[in-house]
């Protein structure tokens, strides 16, 4: 009698709204259970949650780990598609340093610790891709942000002291700006930051009705704020606001001079070393830096940050390193007719692609009619006088900006979708000429290809040590496998 396999069921949904919707829970759960029947699969436990990829941490993915290691013949999981179980590298690691059995059920693909070495490459190629779409995504929403800022809008929340009438219209509000104002002149007149904040109150300056003394933190981050001279800074950069200043520019240049008393600014020479941030100690766990000895010769050794360290008076010269590194570039250069392999994973990553996205575009729609549909209705509310001023401006604000946010993602959607299309065309050509393309490159541009093809690079001594980011592991592994046994793709 064959022994039926146990497994376990995991089930995820991207945000708590697709899960107060019914989006898709119950669909995947349905999906699964059909699946371990037809298969004759026990199904002895359901692990099901809604996080978002910005977070840190599953409970449920790490849960469901737990579970399958204690249990002695449980080492299976039931999963709609890759994208549903993992979320980064990590989990796949998690994973795979298991040896679990996958059963993607949509994807028609079950992968075993003995799978042939092309549905290892393929399975890779869709974890790397899904990463790099939502990095993607994420990076085009902060450029939405960024031509907000570009154009003096403010992202978000309004500082203190003003008010905004709507998406694009901030003013100063004249009940708090007296307390901004105060603040500075307190400041820039010499007085410490915790005398300002009682002096503040002494004078009838109230913060907040439920906080009447502002807290020494906020009151920093308000002195520092460039704001309140009608400019913004978005991720490190000045823009010019479309707001009204609340202070003069000579006020808050002295702030900032009696700020100085406080604050000692750290400089630090870099120069672009190759393989500087690159590794790390084997002994220590320490960072590798670099150094020129002799106006010429750039040398490597331990930083020593934890104490003590053998590897700290190794000194490694540059060309001692570089032919190791390039070993590593070329092991994942290959021929033509593997290309025609990784070009079939990337395909069927392709069409997981446009699944994810037409499904998060109609989310996105449905929402911002949602939102359109309740701006509609309360301002036919306010012009039938049954809902006042103040309730329908705060409403139509909070509801404008939400719908603006949208707009943001619907765009980012769009543009992450051009780079994903990219993306596969440079694992290509990475792989067709990474060796070549590497010689060519500068220091700086090296040690970006190495950290795309590398992680956890370690030096012991003189001696290199690095494992390949997914799915190159598996290029290095299918090339040499089919060199050394023409067979071996099928298992044999």
């Amino acid at each position: 009698m064959v022994q039926r396999i146990k497994a376990v069921i995991y089930a995820r949904v991207s945000s708590e709204e697709q899960k107060k919707n019914g989006f898709s829970i119950d669909v995947q759960l349905d999906l699964l259970h059909e699946y371990a029947s037809r298969k004759n699969i026990d199904v002895v436990k359901e692990f099901t949650e809604a996080e978002t990829a910005k977070q840190t941490g599953r409970h449920k993915f790490a849960e469901m780990l737990m579970f399958l290691k204690k249990s002695k013949d449980v080492n299976a999981i039931l999963v709609e598609k890759t994208d549903r179980l993992y979320r980064n590298f990590r989990d796949y690691v998690d994973v795979d340093d298991n040896k679990f059995e996958i059963h993607l059920v949509k994807e028609n693909e079950i992968i075993t610790p003995n799978s042939s070495s092309h549905a290892k490459l393929v399975h890779g190629l869709k974890v790397l891709l899904a990463k790099n779409f939502i990095d993607n995504l994420r990076e085009e929403t902060q450029k939405g942000r960024l031509k907000k800022a570009s154009n003096g809008l403010f992202i978000g929340q309004v500082p203190y002291g003003y008010k905004k009438l709507d998406k694009n219209t901030t003013v100063i509000d004249e009940e708090k700006a007296p307390f901004v104002r105060r603040a500075f002149e307190l400041y820039a007149s010499g007085m410490s930051l915790e005398k300002v904040r009682w002096q503040l109150k002494n004078e009838g300056f109230i913060y907040q009705p439920s906080n009447k003394v502002i807290s020494h933190g906020q009151l920093g981050k308000l002195l520092k704020n460039i704001s309140y001279i009608g400019e913004l800074n978005f991720r490190g950069v000045i823009y010019k606001g479309k707001h009204e200043p609340i202070i003069s520019d000579e006020l808050f240049e002295q702030a900032q001079i009696s700020a100085q008393k406080d604050n000692k600014p750290l400089y630090r020479d870099e120069h672009s070393f190759a393989f500087a941030g690159l590794m790390t100690c084997a002994k220590c766990g320490c960072s590798i830096t670099a150094e020129i000895k002799k106006g010429k010769y750039i040398y490597y050794h331990c930083t020593g940050g934890k104490g003590t360290c053998e590897q700290k008076k190794i000194y490694i010269n540059e060309a001692d390193l570089i032919p190791q590194f390039e070993e590593a570039v070329k092991a994942v250069s290959l021929a033509q007719k593997h290309i025609d392999y990784i070009k079939q994973g990337l395909k069927e990553s392709l069409a997981d692609k446009k699944e994810f996205s037409e499904q998060m575009r109609t989310n996105l729609e449905s929402e911002a009619n949602r939102i359109r549909h309740r701006i509609d209705k309360i301002t036919n509310e306010y012009y039938d006088d049954l809902v006042d001023a103040k309730l329908y401006n705060e409403k139509r604000i909070a509801w404008n900006k939400d719908l603006d946010e949208i707009m943001i993602k619907l765009e980012a959607l769009h543009h992450a979708e051009q780079k994903y299309y990219e993306e596969g065309v440079r694992i290509i050509e990475t792989l067709k000429h990474a060796y070549i393309l590497y010689k060519q490159q500068s220091p700086i541009e090296q040690r970006k290809l190495l950290n795309y093809l590398l992680s956890n690079c370690k030096l012991e001594g003189k001696k290199v040590s690095y494992d390949y980011n997914l799915p190159f592991l598996y290029f290095v592994n299918f090339d040499s496998c089919r060199k050394k046994y023409p067979g071996c793709d099928s298992n044999a």
